[in-house]
């Protein structure tokens, strides 16, 4: 990995306890893992689709309704994820989601977030057990009155119910879940954005993993280091991965 891709990537990210920009930082750490070897498309990309989602919501009113163009147009535009080859590393790359129009859950939930934004929507992540979400009404959903709502754009951009909430958190938790109890609600809350970026860079460390690449692994521990600078473990992980060369001017 490019010594200045990686600097570029943790003055992006910010000191710890920030926000960071997630699309744009989840672009950066693309550059760094690709050794700037990016999809040259990528930027006229990024502005073509913003343009083209504000112009798709015009005359939507309100959050929902926003967000519910922003994940029809996805859909449309055939963004979707990749259930045929899940375990492939570009489906965690920004600038090859935008290419190839696939993507892990997680990824397409920070497309989403992004084109919610372009049109004044703010969307939250959630860091759903198993299968990371997007949501509104996500403040205090335990307290609220009104429920939240919650789509899966890995999955068309689907609206899912409680119920199905519950079975899917059920499935991954191994014991039954009800749609209206607080251990439910509890994993409905907005997701940081510097905790996402995590998961999206903990996803590429197990997929470089799978596929034996122990470069790559090392290159996701740097940025993981960068992102957590307060984190030893991550440092002493680093130093005790094998690798065959380090960081290249």
């Amino acid at each position: 990995m490019r010594v200045d891709l990686l600097h570029r990537f943790a003055d992006l990210v910010g000191p710890t306890q920030t926000a960071v920009p997630l699309f744009d930082a989840s672009m950066a750490y693309a550059a760094a893992l690709q050794d700037g070897d990016t999809w040259p498309e990528a930027r006229i990309a990024k502005r073509e689709i913003e343009l083209a989602v504000i112009d798709h919501c015009v005359g939507r009113e309100g959050a929902v309704d926003i967000t519910e163009g922003v994940l029809e147009f996805m859909r449309r535009n055939r963004f979707r994820g990749n259930i045929r080859n899940y375990e492939d590393p570009r489906n965690s790359l920004m600038d090859r989601v935008l290419e190839r129009r696939l993507g892990l859950p997680i990824s397409l939930c920070v497309l989403a977030i992004h084109l919610a934004e372009r049109c004044g929507v703010e969307l939250h992540g959630i860091s759903f057990p198993g299968h990371f979400l997007v949501g509104l009404q996500l403040d205090d959903p335990e307290a609220s009155q009104t429920e939240p709502h919650i789509w899966d754009p890995f999955r068309g951009g689907r609206r899912l119910q409680l119920d199905e909430l519950a079975a899917l958190f059920t499935s991954v938790v191994g014991h039954h879940v009800e749609p209206d109890s607080n251990e439910l609600l509890a994993q409905l809350r907005p997701c940081h954005s510097r905790l996402i970026l995590t998961r999206m860079l903990e996803n590429l460390r197990r997929h470089y993993g799978i596929g034996h690449e122990l470069d790559r692994v090392a290159d996701t521990l740097e940025l993981l280091a960068a992102l957590h600078p307060d984190v030893p473990q991550i440092r002493e992980m680093l130093d005790e991965h094998p690798r065959q060369h380090h960081l290249l001017n």
